[in-house]
């Protein structure tokens, strides 16, 4: 059997839709575009997923007093083996306090591009390690990853 050799391309442009006073800002939402092409997708992956997640210290926090978390995603369907599109992902901000600490200004933020296998009915992340050949890509798309201040 010969590998599979797929492309794999993700970029993210961050976009900020903020209103509201700068030490506590009203709920905004974070909408990132990410630009996505991946050719030659095993026929077993019927859609892909970009899904982002911010971490600041001005989101709510999480269990055990954990720095908070928000996330989103959109699904994208494969057709022809491949994905060329650009994605919208909108990551719902529940609530923002930037007063409490300098740190809370900014946030960091990841993006990635995962795979669903219809056979195995399970998500994926895509790699050329990954163990189960349907999401065994080359080159792995890789993670997106920065900062922004709020």
């Amino acid at each position: 059997m010969k590998p599979r050799i797929s492309s794999g391309i993700l970029t993210v442009a961050c976009c900020l839709a903020m209103t509201g006073a700068v030490a506590v800002a009203q709920t905004p939402d974070v909408t990132f575009k990410a630009p996505v092409n991946v050719t030659r997708l095993p026929p077993d992956i019927t859609k892909v997923q970009v899904d982002c997640m911010i971490t600041s210290s001005a989101l709510p926090p999480g269990p055990r007093g954990a720095t908070g978390r928000a996330g989103g995603a959109q699904e994208l369907p494969v057709s022809g083996g491949q994905v060329v599109t650009t994605a919208t992902v909108v990551v719902p901000i529940p609530s923002l306090n930037t007063s409490a600490n300098a740190s809370a200004a900014s946030a960091t933020y990841m993006c990635r591009l995962t795979g669903f296998s219809q056979p195995l009915n399970q998500w994926g992340e895509f790699s050329d390690t990954q163990t189960i050949p349907a999401f065994r890509i080359s080159p792995t798309p890789p993670n997106i990853t920065g900062t922004f201040n709020w």
